[in-house]
């Protein structure tokens, strides 16, 4: 009998460590934020690499890029692309250089690649210049020749080591010349790809280079020195703007962007000094192509923008897809996400449909020149940030949920603005974390942010951040877990808990458990019931903990390059994993909202998947693909001067969307190509129309379907 029992109480032991049915997370959609830092074009398609994904646009309408694929799955960003010969040829930071064939420039094929895979030498990759069947690469302490002649294997040709990681390097004229920073502007002589000889450098602070002709453009950061040596002669010009980027010449056309502008300069017949013919302020260029009299800009942290060229004497632009700075943070409240997007302030999206997320508007850009995080208390938006010029310089920002600035709270005054700000409420306080100067404690009274403690440790570099009851949690980047008392008048310091020496990211509370995201170790449990004596239950290794959130039973750790590992914490202080997502970018930092999932990716911008257990039921349904080649909607409609017009097809085909007036006769095409499966929207700009009745008909070579339009002006 006493056997029988102890038999029940084993099997009832195992019954209470049991887990629940098996989950899996289904991509739903991502959004574009991070910054566009390259393109080039093939005829009718633009490519763009915005941070680490390379998106491939459509531009039959000039003003509309229509984005008509992408590919990802890379863990860092893209630094260059080149377009040759139905070639696709694009640089990444990290995996190096990959090739595509693009004779179907809507779906890239990847032929073959060169990366570190094989030789330490090649750790970080930074510029490409392409010369025929030769890629010249440069990265940390390198610069190398590669025969691309065979795609589907390239292999080395040449390798030289430097002092420096070039950033931008051109092939002219049999010489590879090299802008490299601080360490200055250098030459290699190039007789054949298999040999370089060092030809000399010169001193200053150089960011771009360019050969045409017999002249060297580039950009420098400084002025020269009185006296100073130039080994490259007098045919050099140097653009006068603030840190120059990129140089594009067509016809003695220059065209040069900077971190601060874009410019157009002409170059006269048998001279060489250029003529700057105009300037625009304001307009951080990376990169450009030309494209049938249009430029297309790639402008850091403002996007894709289109600017008309047939005149450079007054360029025009004439359409602009936006993007942002890296995302860092983010917060949800019902079906807006708010995501904290450095110098592009708060950026809103409507998710109430989390397949097609639609951009709303952006916070606080005004008023902080940077911003680092975003969360909700009391229906009302906080936003954490910094600008120069005050006493203060880190402020919290309050907003209403319809955007209407309510407040603004000076935190502190810091000399190193170091970017691991975040902000955490309860009722009674609010506290912000500044990294490793230190974590203000801030009286909260009904929304309104009151002058209260700061707690500083110069050891350590505070990250994030929990409020309960009276107690504040505080990570550190040392692996460290601080436990403070904080209502009873001064805070003081009650439990410390060390787990690793370089962990110490994301946390979460669940009952008595502190979850963390820990680094190497992955995701630590720690029991924090006592709080002056904080221990360590387990921890489950792996990649590298960012990030945690939870939702219900289930906790999400944002695992870097393993980008998010789900695990079942109802029984804790045990846990399973149960799900995963691997090599799918670089998530930092994760966030849950019932069943949905955000995790914010460092070079991809913001994924949103769906959590799916076998037991549940979904309400909602996710749009398969379409089914049918029809126009979906034109919208406004009725309109006054534009609309737009979306369309969906079944399969891949050549399609046409034209206008037609109400005689019959076609007034504007607004696309005629060969496009994938899938949905599409375009626009159609009738400033230059009467009012009347058109019609937008979408033609295949198997069906034709009709939208009647209404213009009233």
């Amino acid at each position: 009998m006493k056997r029988f029992i102890a038999l029940l109480a084993l099997l009832a032991l195992f019954a209470g460590l049991s887990f629940g049915a098996p989950v899996s997370m289904l991509e739903v959609s991502r959004i574009d934020i991070n910054p566009t830092v390259a393109v080039d074009a093939d005829g009718q398609v633009v490519y763009a690499g915005v941070g680490g994904a390379l998106n491939i646009y459509n531009i039959y309408q000039r003003d509309f890029p229509q984005l008509m694929g992408t590919i990802e799955g890379h863990s860092s960003r893209i630094k260059c692309i080149v377009v040759q010969d139905e070639k696709l040829f694009v640089l990444w930071e990290k995996e190096g250089l990959e090739i595509y064939d693009i004779t179907d420039k809507y779906l890239p094929v990847f032929l073959g690649k060169f990366s570190s895979d094989n030789d330490e030498r090649f750790k970080r990759f930074t510029t490409l210049d392409l010369d025929g069947q030769t890629a010249y690469i440069g990265g940390e302490n390198f610069v190398a020749s590669i025969d691309v002649s065979q795609p589907l294997s390239p292999t080395l040709l040449n390798y030289a080591s430097l002092n420096c990681a070039p950033m931008k390097i051109d092939f002219h004229k049999n010489k590879l010349y090299i802008a490299a920073g601080k360490l200055g502007l250098g030459a290699m002589f190039v007789p054949n790809p298999k040999h370089f000889q060092f030809i000399g450098s010169q001193r200053g602070l150089y960011t771009t280079v360019k050969g045409y002709k017999n002249l060297i453009f580039y950009g420098r950061l400084d002025e020269p020195r009185p006296g100073e040596q130039t080994i490259f002669g007098k045919h050099l010009f140097s653009f006068p703007f603030k840190s120059p980027t990129v140089v594009k010449i067509a016809d003695d056309v220059i065209y040069a962007g900077g971190l601060a502008n874009f410019a157009i300069y002409n170059l006269p017949q048998n001279s060489s000094n250029p003529q700057l013919i105009w300037n625009l302020p304001n307009m951080p260029t990376l990169d450009c192509v030309l494209h049938d009299k249009i430029a297309y800009l790639a402008n850091s942290y403002k996007g894709l923008s289109a600017f008309d060229v047939s005149d450079i004497s007054s360029p025009a632009e004439i359409g602009r897809l936006e993007t942002f700075d890296v995302p860092r943070r983010a917060c949800i409240t019902g079906n807006k996400l708010y995501v904290a997007a450095g110098v592009s302030g708060v950026v809103e999206f409507d998710v109430s449909t989390p397949e097609y997320p639609e951009f709303i508007g952006r916070l606080a850009a005004d008023k902080l020149h940077t911003v680092w995080d975003v969360k909700q208390f009391n229906n009302d938006i906080y936003v954490l940030g910094a600008r120069d010029g005050f006493i203060n310089n880190i402020f919290v920002e309050r907003y209403d949920a319809d955007g209407n600035w309510l407040a603004e709270y000076p935190i502190a005054r810091v000399d190193n603005l170091d970017p691991i700000g975040e902000l955490s409420f309860s009722e009674k306080y609010c506290a912000v974390s500044l990294g490793r100067e230190g974590i203000v404690l801030m009286h909260n009274n009904d929304g309104a942010l009151d002058a209260g403690y700061s707690l500083r440790n110069f050891a350590v570099q505070f990250c994030d951040i929990e409020i309960r009851g009276g107690m504040l949690y505080a990570s550190d980047y040392h692996g460290g877990y601080h436990i403070y008392r904080i209502d009873e008048g001064m805070p003081y310091l009650v439990g410390y808990l060390q787990t690793s020496t370089d962990g110490g990211n994301g946390i979460v509370l669940k009952d008595k458990y502190l979850l963390a995201a820990d680094g190497p170790e992955g995701l630590t449990v720690i029991d924090v019931g006592d709080p002056k004596y904080p221990e360590k239950i387990a921890n489950y290794p792996t990649v590298w903990g960012t990030d945690i959130a939870i939702s219900g039973n289930y906790a999400f750790l944002s695992d870097g390059q393993g980008a998010c590992k789900v695990f079942d914490i109802s029984n804790l202080p045990d846990v399973e994993q149960v799900a995963e997502l691997p090599d799918n970018g670089y998530w930092t930092h994760i966030y849950t909202n019932g069943d949905m999932i955000y995790g914010i990716d460092q070079f991809f911008g913001v994924y949103i998947y769906e959590l799916r257990t076998e037991e549940s039921t979904l309400a909602r349904k996710v749009p398969a693909k379409p089914d049918q080649t029809t126009i979906v909607q034109a919208y406004p409609n009725p309109f006054n001067a534009e609309t737009s017009i979306s369309f969906s097809l079944a399969d891949k085909t050549d399609a046409e969307l034209s206008i037609f007036d109400a005689t019959g006769r076609k007034v504007s095409t607004l696309i005629a190509d060969k496009l994938p499966a899938g949905k599409y929207t375009m626009k159609w700009d009738a400033e230059n129309f009467s009012s009347g009745t058109y019609f937008a008909i979408l033609k295949t070579p198997d069906k034709q379907v009709e939208q009647k339009l209404t213009l009233i002006k």
